[in-house]
């Protein structure tokens, strides 16, 4: 898999005027994200939606809102995150961007985060959210407290707020992810 971010095309369905159905956008995802959370990594929100039962009526676009890692509380986001492939020549240790494994810090927004990141892997972190990831292209691998589990198409994984983190050892990655706002139990 290339490590090009790829334009996601996205095909907005709705009602016209007279309540026949039609495509109401037709084009590439605007609300783009590289670098939005590691260097090289693409965050492209689909769609997003604040409250459920989400509004389905008019025409406007929630796909182009302001970007924030979490999804809104009371509702959720669609997402296509891209994830460029480690090269064989990769040294951790000129690695500029890595971070350290740390204490659990709090992020602006709500997630939780014990760094671990480097140029391809995401930071160790965890949110209040239950997450779809849906492995559309290439090969991801799913770090956990009890191991690495590598991902292929066609796999899912289901988070339910757990410590975890991403990482593409071997070649790049296209996911599609599903947040939705949750609450850890007290």
């Amino acid at each position: 898999m290339s490590n090009q971010i790829k334009s996601i095309r996205r095909v907005v369905t709705g009602n016209d005027e007279k309540g026949r159905s039609c495509v109401l956008f037709d084009s590439a995802a605007p609300n783009v994200n590289p670098g939005a959370i590691r260097p090289g990594t693409c965050m492209t929100d689909v769609w997003v939606y604040h409250s459920c039962p989400a509004p389905i009526a008019g025409a406007r676009d929630d796909g182009n809102l302001p970007f924030s890692f979490e999804p809104p509380a009371a509702g959720g986001h669609l997402r296509i995150v891209q994830s460029p492939g480690k090269p064989p020549d990769f040294d951790p240790a000129a690695d500029k961007t890595a971070i350290p494994l740390h204490e659990p810090r709090q992020r602006h927004g709500g997630t939780w985060d014990k760094g671990g990141a480097n140029a391809y892997s995401s930071p160790v972190h965890k949110s209040e959210t239950v997450d779809y990831g849906i492995m559309l292209q290439g090969e991801r691998v799913l770090l956990l407290d009890d191991g690495e589990h590598v991902m292929h198409p066609g796999d899912v994984v289901v988070q339910l707020g757990n410590w975890h983190g991403w990482t593409n050892p071997r070649e790049g990655s296209l996911m599609a992810f599903v947040m939705m706002g949750a609450r850890y139990e007290d």
